[in-house]
């Protein structure tokens, strides 16, 4: 966005007014940005698309009468052309989880930077997923067997699952299928098919395509790869 004269046009969705007047203020130091209005629930949102050009929502995920999530679910449905960030003090990973899976594009904390909230905006804008840099290392803290069939928790969905985050970091380390294994204490034919998966929904066939891939849509900083 920075090499181009379009101008992005964000609806803010938070139902706390100093932090909706604050991320508005924030916002309006970005001279590629502009705040097309504030709402405070999911119901406003919709309201609001429906009558007014938006490129993007920045949604909290705990509003009144309809929440982030249920939002989300609700623009992918009705407008799917609308990016979706959300922005959020809940750092747990089912909160995470359900958020992905609904179809986000992006997810961050409240308490990221400036320079985050930026970066993330760019990203999604751009066509790319972003998750800041603790939302991921949540996801791959968290302990999240398989199935018994051993298929990836969204296996039919272009959306990554908590596993597949926690599978790609450990490829991009190098690690090999057999030690993937051993280290998430799962089958090798488990892991092969997380591969795949993998794999297909990136659209890569290597390590170094995925770790590309994985800097491209914000998984990882590309400042903190030591080459």
């Amino acid at each position: 966005m920075k090499n181009s004269k379009k101008i992005v046009k964000l609806l803010l969705a938070d139902d706390h007014q100093m932090v909706a007047e604050s991320l508005s203020l924030l916002l309006s130091q970005i001279n590629w940005i502009e705040v097309s209005g504030i709402v405070n629930n999911g119901w406003q949102v919709l309201d609001f698309v429906k009558d007014n050009e938006v490129d993007i929502v920045l949604a909290d995920f705990q509003m009144p009468l309809l929440n982030g999530i249920e939002t989300t679910i609700k623009l992918r449905a009705l407008y799917p052309k609308i990016k979706v960030l959300m922005i959020t003090m809940k750092e747990d990973a089912e909160s995470i989880k359900n958020a992905i899976q609904a179809g986000v594009d992006g997810y961050l904390m409240k308490k990221n930077s400036k320079e985050v909230l930026e970066k993330a905006i760019l990203r999604v804008i751009e066509g790319d997923k972003f998750f800041s840099n603790d939302v991921i290392t949540v996801l791959s803290a968290v302990p999240n067997p398989d199935n018994a069939s051993g298929k990836s928790e969204v296996e039919d969905s272009k959306t990554i699952s908590v596993r597949e985050f926690e599978i790609i970091k450990l490829i991009i380390s190098e690690l090999s299928n057999p030690e993937i294994a051993e280290k998430l204490n799962i089958a090798l034919s488990t892991v092969t098919t997380h591969r795949q998966n993998i794999y297909k929904k990136t659209g890569v066939s290597s390590a170094v395509g995925l770790l590309k891939w994985a800097i491209k849509n914000g998984l990882i900083d590309e400042d903190d790869i030591e080459l």
